[in-house]
Parts: structure tokens; sequence; C-alpha cells
């Protein structure tokens, strides 16, 4: 399982860009930068997106993505996974007709863009198993559990403390990587709690939640204003086997 990184941060601003992670060719965790970081081919090569949850962040490039495909003559539909609830967030607010156009029934009804698929149970796609796993973060919000016959790795998503996903990560056999949010410094560790997410001070909490201690952790989600104070939080720590994810990096698990 090779995973890309076209985009890892908490926002938008100049050199950083909201999340979307490349599983392989044709798969992505979350549409925040498809369509600034790949190209129109690598745009149709996409079979499967999975959200984590309906922030504009994590959805962005759906629009333009749905623009693309339609417009470069794509007759391949692209399936959006999601939770029934997420899925509704999009319908009515986003591809509604006044936002941008329903492309769940462009150009057909039968044969449209996008199609929606509600995430129920694990799924199993070119030997990849997903599974989706709820979340403390806004309604619905889902972290992702990849597997191979290699080994598994945790996407936790926009999080603040949880515990279910922890739970199911302990009973993995083979964990390669544990790819967690941190969106503030410790010092806006109210803030973090407030809008559910992970401060450099609640994110050794929820780690020390993990029953792998050697597993590699990659830190991403950062807040770009914040991107500095994090990082050098989170280096002091001199906790060896914590990373971070950069736009353009490739992981092989």
């Amino acid at each position: 399982m090779k995973i890309k990184i076209l985009g890892c941060h908490g926002g938008s601003l100049l050199k950083f860009s909201p999340i979307s992670l490349l599983i392989n060719q044709d798969m992505v965790i979350d549409a925040g930068s498809l369509t600034t970081q790949l190209k129109l081919k690598e745009q149709h090569q996409l079979k499967h997106i999975f959200l984590t949850h309906s922030h504009m962040d994590h959805i962005k490039d759906l629009c333009f993505l749905a623009d693309n495909l339609f417009l470069s003559g794509s007759h391949s539909s692209v399936t959006i996974y999601a939770t029934d609830a997420i899925l509704t967030d999009l319908q009515k607010n986003i591809f509604n007709g006044i936002i941008w156009p329903d492309v769940t029934q462009i150009p057909s009804r039968e044969a449209p863009i996008f199609k929606f698929r509600s995430l129920k149970k694990p799924l199993s796609l070119d030997a990849v198993t997903i599974q989706g796993v709820a979340v403390n973060h806004s309604h619905s919000a889902l972290g992702y559990i990849l597997s191979t016959s290699t080994g598994s790795v945790v996407i936790t998503g926009d999080t603040g403390p949880t515990d279910e996903l922890w739970e199911i990560t302990n009973r993995l056999q083979k964990l390669k990587a544990i790819f967690i949010e941190c969106s503030f410094p410790g010092s806006l560790s109210d803030l973090a709690w407030k809008s559910r997410h992970l401060s450099t001070v609640t994110l050794l909490r929820e780690l020390k939640k993990v029953k792998h201690p050697r597993t590699p952790i990659y830190v991403y989600a950062m807040k770009p204003v914040y991107v500095k104070q994090i990082t050098s939080e989170i280096q002091a720590l001199r906790e060896k086997e914590i990373k971070f994810l950069k736009p353009n990096m490739v992981l092989q698990f």
C-alpha cells in the first residue's frame, strides 16, 4: 500500500494545503487538495473518495474535481464514501443546484459524475480493506483503518480525545503507522477541546492509549499559522517515533 501526501494541513495558506491522502493510484482519504495537487490524467484515475467529515477543508476540491471530470469527458463515475449524515450534508448544502450543480444527476442519473455510498461496514477494494470508525469531532466524523496483507495504517481524521478508534487499534496485529491530527499548540488546549481537535498536550494523552509502543506516529492537520509552534513543542518532547507528514511525501506500507 502506497500513500502519497497531497495535502496534510488543517487549513489553507501559501505553501500549506488541506488534507488529501492518495492511496495507491485510485483512492483518496479526504478531498482538500485533489485538483490543486493532481494532474488531470491523475484525476481521471480516481475511483474512490473516502471522507472523514463534511468540513470545507476536507471536501472543497470535490466541486472542482467534478467540473474537471465532466468537462474533460470522463465516462467513469467516482464513488464517494462516508456516513449517511455526511453524504446528506453534501447533497443538501453543496451539490444542491445553488452552491454547485447536483453532480449525482449529471450527466445522467444512471451514470453520474459522483455516486454516493454509505459506509456501514469494512469495505475491500483492490486488496485494501477500509474500515470507518466514529471519532469525536463534527457529527458523524470518521477515522479510517486501512489494512492489507502486510499490515494496517490508522488515520484519525479530525478528532478530539476519542476511545473507540484506539480500542480497535490495540487489537490490530500488524500496525505499521498512525496518522494523528494535532491542530493546536499547548497554549490553545481549551480551544482544541471546544472545537474537538487535539493540541500538543492532548496528543500525548491520546498516544498513551495506544498499546503499540514502537509504531511510527505521523502528526498532521496542523493549523498553518501554528505549524512552527506545534512542531517545536512536539520535537521538544524528544519522542523519536513522532514524525510529521509533509506534502509530496510518499510512504510505503
